[in-house]
């Protein structure tokens, strides 16, 4: 062997060691070492947050212009319907042109957007079609922002430490989960609506400053040649060739249409099982973001460990599992602990799907394939649906408990496949 051999191998033993190294305390954050992820995590943070207000402002201020429920969900479907149309688009443009640009260009369209709605409520002239055509147009950008987004991280720190850049990332919507509605309500009660939404644009043009200042090479994957069309067909084709894709992102489908459908029953729970109330079901709910965020921050003391597909599994099986065990409880404390539960699993075994394909995705198709897992999260009003359906005939024990079942059956498969773990495991 050449010395120059030795020294590739030295060095590829070195970076296996780095990524399958026993976890320690300090490299919990270890990705926050590096200025770009450091300035990118924060304008995540002042954009995520934006949303987070901006949805209970907009509900608001849908109540009070009209006062219908109806229009208030059409209002939140005006919203997803670009999403969903539209995100297949956004990724292969993330894989065709500079996705610094486009993160910035998105975010500076959504500031507007948030800019020109809060001028309409503080003159008095907003209508409902605004509040709609805002909600649309906000969509639509966000179906292009998110694949360029989640595609761009890579580049911001070293290969060993994207996992646990993934981990820290899913910190920022379990803290705006707890902060951003709050706020908002708060914001809406001492200030008014109007200000709550400059307060958003604060935040959007927060965000766009601070991706303004990422020092990054400008970098546009090798595509192949063919039209748009085409290259939605490549990633598509490719998600179903290799196992380790469609196996994770099939996760990713099974978890927000069945797993997550508890969400959506959780008021049915609450108030006619448990007998605890509006106040009972918001501890529920604050139980079940508490669990969240522990699951975000285990999942990022465990990123340099390796065997990730193994704790992906078994995360997604105790997910199933608990949610079986909560559909059947009748105890407000147990029904409070398993809720605990539900959070620190589902968000730790989503982690790992999200931590390997960012380390295993071939750069030209990244925003393809990020892009379509992404898509997996707006199909979560379908699983509600389903699961409203077979509550309004089984009731919401049974609905719960069939979708517990589905992701864990599906996962105890991958874990009991020998054969697919070590397949799985090779990548």
């Amino acid at each position: 062997m050449s010395a120059e051999d030795s020294q590739t191998v030295s060095r590829v033993d070195t970076a296996s060691a780095a990524v399958h190294k026993k976890p320690r305390l300090t490299d919990s954050l270890s990705a926050l070492r590096h200025r770009n992820y450091r300035l990118y995590w924060f304008g995540q943070l002042s954009s995520v947050m934006a949303q987070n207000i901006e949805f209970v402002a907009q509900s608001w201020l849908v109540l009070e212009l009209t006062s219908s429920p109806l229009l208030l969900g059409l209002t939140g479907l005006s919203q997803a319907i670009p999403t969903i149309a539209l995100t297949l688009v956004g990724g292969v443009i993330a894989d065709r042109a500079d996705r610094r640009r486009i993160m910035v260009a998105a975010q500076a369209i959504i500031a507007l957007l948030y800019f020109v709605l809060a001028t309409l409520v503080a003159t008095h002239t907003v209508a409902q079609w605004h509040v709609m055509a805002i909600a649309f147009l906000s969509g639509a950008v966000r179906a292009f922002d998110r694949p360029s987004r989640l595609a761009l991280l890579p580049h911001m720190v070293p290969k060993e430490d994207i996992p646990n850049a993934v981990a820290i990332g899913g910190t920022i919507w379990q803290l705006c989960k707890f902060t951003g509605p709050a706020a908002a309500g708060l914001c809406i009660y001492l200030f008014g609506v109007a200000f709550t939404y400059y307060l958003c644009f604060a935040a959007s043009f927060t965000s766009l400053i601070l991706w303004i200042m990422l020092r990054l090479a400008r970098h546009i994957a090798p595509t192949a040649a063919g039209g748009l069309l085409q290259h939605m067909r490549d990633g598509l084709s490719f998600i179903r060739q290799n196992e380790i894709y469609y196996t994770f992102i099939g996760l990713t489908f099974f978890n927000s249409v069945f797993g997550m459908s508890h969400v959506t029953l959780m008021p049915i729970f609450a108030r006619d099982i448990l007998q605890v109330g509006s106040r009972g079901f918001g501890f529920l709910q604050s139980s079940a973001g508490a669990g969240a965020l522990a699951g975000t921050f285990l999942a990022a003391y465990l990123s340099h460990s390796g065997r990730r597909v193994l704790q992906t599994a078994v995360g997604a099986t105790l997910f199933g599992t608990i949610l079986m065990l909560f559909a059947f409880s009748s105890s407000y404390p147990l029904s409070l602990a398993l809720v605990f539960g539900l959070g620190m699993t589902s968000q730790f075994y989503m982690t790992c799907v999200n931590q390997t394909l960012q380390l295993n995705l071939p750069e030209e198709l990244r925003g393809r394939v990020m892009g379509i897992s992404g898509l997996a999260w707006e199909l979560m009003p379908l699983g509600g649906t389903i699961a409203g359906g077979v509550a309004e005939f089984a009731g919401a024990p049974v609905a719960v408990a069939f979708g517990g079942a589905m992701v864990a059956s599906t996962a105890l498969a991958i874990i009991l496949s020998r054969q697919k773990m070590k397949r799985l495991d090779n990548y």
